[in-house]
Order: structure tokens, then sequence, then C-alpha cells
């Protein structure tokens, strides 16, 4: 009896090890798995003792699949089937059509059959939505009360955006309002391959604590990518505007007039353990260039848990308003929400 259990298990893994998808290195080492993905030079194999690793495609002599795969080479060639390494570090493809023997360096793309084409899966546009919330009180010597929440929805594409926003915030101490605040978003970005670009933009706002009954702000020019990867980008936008502010308090005049826009958006990803983001927004009246409005926003986005769903944005935003009725020119805000985001 023992020595059929311990033929069994070993003829059972003895199939596991050989129907498993492999990879070769060229310094000789073997991984055993199942291959995901080849994309952008890059080669994903999940395996069962240490989850998924992704190899460089230049390092990597051969490889063999056990179950058929769809596979774009670099000439556009496609063609789906098994892939068994042959002599030399050739590879043969094996399809219903023939036998392709080519090299791993050949391969552009491989993935799963029924799945899509990752550089298709790239240029496509996605909605995605995100919902933040911030609700913090106190009671007791201090009775104190803030909800602040965000709205933001895009359908973005690797080289053009559509994104609404919206705000909401209102808090109160000691029944002395201190937040009382809404504003609503809408803007459209495109560039061309040399990432150079355009984009239009306009908001509606009012902030009763800031003495604002109404504001529209429209505006638009060019962008820049000074920076596009994946790990970082760096835009400059530069454009005219109109701003238009109707004041609460009686006998302010309301503001009108012609504005110079310039901004910097700047985004920086720490592997996938945070997300540093800073905005930086300028504009000065073009007939007065000592009324303007400037407005900075910096903060940490770190992700809760494993998945990519919810997460824990961290930061402070300054507000500038030179030409104002309210009794500061300048807000500042230091802020934590917490983020749901889904597509």
């Amino acid at each position: 009896m023992k020595q059929f259990l311990t033929s069994t298990l070993l003829t059972a893994f003895t199939i596991l090890s050989i129907s498993a998808d492999s990879v070769t290195t060229k310094d000789g080492s073997v991984l055993n798995g199942t291959i995901t993905l080849i994309d952008q030079g890059d080669i994903h194999i999940e395996t069962a003792y240490a989850g998924t690793l992704i190899l460089k495609q230049n390092e990597v002599e051969t490889l063999q699949t056990d179950s058929p795969v769809v596979i774009r080479l670099q000439s556009g060639t496609k063609m789906t089937g098994p892939v068994t390494a042959s002599s030399g570090g050739k590879l043969k493809i094996e399809s219903a059509d023939g036998v392709l023997e080519t090299s791993t360096s050949k391969i552009a793309a491989t993935w799963a059959p029924g799945s899509t084409d990752p550089e298709i899966e790239r240029k496509s546009r996605k909605w995605t939505y995100e919902l933040a919330a911030n609700l913090s009180g106190k009671s007791g010597n201090t009775d104190k009360f803030h909800l602040g929440t965000e709205l933001d929805v895009s359908l973005k594409g690797p080289d053009d955006e559509l994104s609404f926003g919206f705000e909401y915030e209102q808090g109160d101490e000691n029944d002395n309002k201190t937040d009382d605040r809404a504003l609503g978003s809408i803007s459209y970005e495109s560039f061309n391959p040399k990432n150079v670009g355009w984009y239009v933009q306009s908001a509606l706002e009012t902030d009763k604590i800031s003495d604002i009954y109404f504001r529209s702000t429209t505006g638009g020019g060019i962008a820049y990518r000074l920076i596009n990867q994946n790990a970082q980008t760096l835009v400059a936008r530069s454009g005219l505007g109109y701003r238009f502010t109707d004041f609460e308090s009686d006998g302010v005049d309301n503001e009108s007039s012609a504005t110079l826009e310039a901004g910097l958006e700047h985004t920086y990803k720490y592997k996938d353990l945070c997300y540093l983001e800073n905005k930086f927004y300028y504009s000065p009246a073009i007939d007065d260039f000592g009324n303007y409005r400037a407005i900075h926003d910096s903060s940490l986005r770190i992700p809760v848990g494993n998945g990519e769903s919810f997460w824990i944005r961290m930061g402070i935003k300054n507000e500038y308003e030179s030409e104002t009725s309210a009794e500061e020119k300048m807000d500042t805000s230091y802020y934590t929400k917490l983020i749901y985001s889904w597509k």
C-alpha cells in the first residue's frame, strides 16, 4: 500500500512538473509555473512558490508552454498554439495552420486565448471612478463637524482624457460655519505622438466662507508632457481664460476679467506602495497682474490592503486670492481622505 501511494504521488508530481510552463534564462536557470503574459520586454510567470515573477525578455534563452497561447511577433504575425523549445535556442509554435520556428527575442507579446492583445488594451479608453470622503467630528468643550466629499469620473486613453469632478465641503465649530463650499468641473486634454497637446477646462464654484456666491472659470491652451513614463509624469500647461466672480457681500463689485493660465501637474509612483501627486495653478488677470489666483496641492496616496480599490490620501492645499472680500487671502487646508476607486 505504501509503495502504491508513493508511486501515485511521484507520478502526479511528475505530471504536474511536465505540464507546467517553463522559462530558461541565459545563465541556465529554469523556472516552472504558468506564463501569463509577455509584454513590453517582460515575461510574467506565475509560480506556486514565489507568486508572479517578472523576468526581462532579453535575459531569457528559451521558454515553453503546456497550453495554447496567442503570440504576436515583432513582424506582426499572430499565431495561437503551444510553444516548445527546440535546439539552438529556437522556439516552435504549433498551430492549426502549421509550425512556425522563431526565437524569444522576436516575440512582441503573448496572452491567453480569449483575452485582449495588451497593446490594444493600452490604447483603449477606459472609464474610471473615484469617490473620496473625509468625515470628522468632536463634541465636549468644543463641538466640531466636518464633511468633505469628492467624486471624480474620467474617460482616459493613452493620449487623451475627459474628466468630470465634483467637490463638496460642509463644516462648523461651536455653531460657526467653517466650511461651506461646492465645486463642479469638466476638462479635456489631448496629446499628439510628440507629447504636445491642447486642453480646455471649465469650473463652477461657490464658497460662502471665502465670500464667493458664484464663480465661473473657463480656459484653454497648449499642454506639453515633459515626462511621460509609467512611474512618473510631468505636464506643463499655458493658456488663456475668463473668470467671473459674484461676491456674497453687498457693495462689493463683481469681478469679470480675461486671464492668463499656467499650471504644472506631477505624479510619481514608487513601485506599488505609494503615489505622490503635485499640482500648481496660477492665473493672473490680463489687465492687472496684481489680481491673481494661485492654487497648490500636494498629496501622498497609499493603498489600503492588497487590492486597488481603497486608498488613503493625505495632503496639504493652499489657495491664494490677491483680490478678495474675505478676511484672509490665503486658505491652507490639511486633509486625510478615504478613496474608493472602481472601473
